[in-house]
């Protein structure tokens, strides 16, 4: 499997990567922020900016991988609590449904979340608990987006259906030296292999929480694995040993 590559096919320079590169995959960013301005208002002009992406990477040869959450809240949704609130979790799948059903015939596969892991421990300070809380909303919410996903599609006959998930890691010994930015605050299993557990198998280790009592399964048809170049075999091998489903590695434009 080739790696996904981060591009934006809207772009004239990545276009030209696009050409250059000739990537099997690449990674089509859905704005949610943008998509739903307002709570329950669709902007259909960005439904159709997504749309033209999406069919500019087919047009040039290349398999568009949506992502559809990279960790842009619209600002209703941070009013309303954002992820640290079980009853928020409905909009992030309400959005999911609508934006599979407008564009879901395009791309065959599909990234829930990228890097949640990263955006919780890196992102505003927060408790431990407070965290561990936002994280388990995270990874519930992706089990139940994957089976909405695979559902959607299936009822309009599209049987070739692959959702997964896209986990910043690191090798557990680097992460045990504390060179993340919270520091001793977390552990590796804390930053990358509960998460994994969660949103891979539906595996809810505590502090881990199962809001909305999902059940263990195959909740990831591959996961994405961004991490440095120079240490993806040493993550690779980590997380191998915790699932069994393809790891696509996530290469930047810069990395060429």
């Amino acid at each position: 499997m080739g790696p996904i590559e981060i591009l934006c096919p809207s772009r004239a320079a990545d276009r030209a990567l696009l050409r250059r590169l000739e990537p099997e995959r690449v990674m089509v960013f859905a704005a949610w922020a943008e998509l739903e301005p307002e709570e329950g208002r669709f902007d259909e002009a960005a439904v159709d900016a997504l749309r033209e992406q999406l069919m500019t990477a087919l047009r040039m040869n290349a398999e568009p991988v949506l992502c559809l959450y990279a960790g842009e809240d619209p600002a209703w949704f941070r009013a309303r609590g954002s992820w640290s609130k079980e009853d928020n979790l409905r909009c992030f799948l309400r959005y999911v449904g609508r934006l599979v059903r407008a564009v879901g015939h395009l791309p065959a596969e599909y990234v829930t979340l990228y890097a949640p892991n990263e955006l919780v421990w890196n992102g505003e300070r927060r408790s431990l608990r407070e965290s561990f809380r936002i994280l388990s909303h995270m990874a519930c919410d992706h089990v139940r987006a994957v089976k909405l996903i695979r559902d959607t599609r299936q009822q309009r006959g599209l049987e070739d259906t692959r959702v997964g998930v896209v986990l910043r890691m690191a090798p557990a010994l680097e992460l045990r030296r504390s060179l993340l930015t919270r520091k001793s605050r977390i552990t590796a299993s804390g930053y990358q292999k509960i998460p994994l557990l969660a949103m891979a198998r539906g595996e809810f280790v505590p502090p881990m929480r199962n809001a909305l009592r999902v059940r263990p399964g195959e909740w990831c048809d591959f996961v994405g694995v961004d991490c440095p170049e120079s240490k993806r075999e040493r993550v690779r091998a980590e997380a191998s040993e915790l699932v069994t489903v393809p790891l696509w590695d996530i290469r930047r434009p810069e990395e060429e």
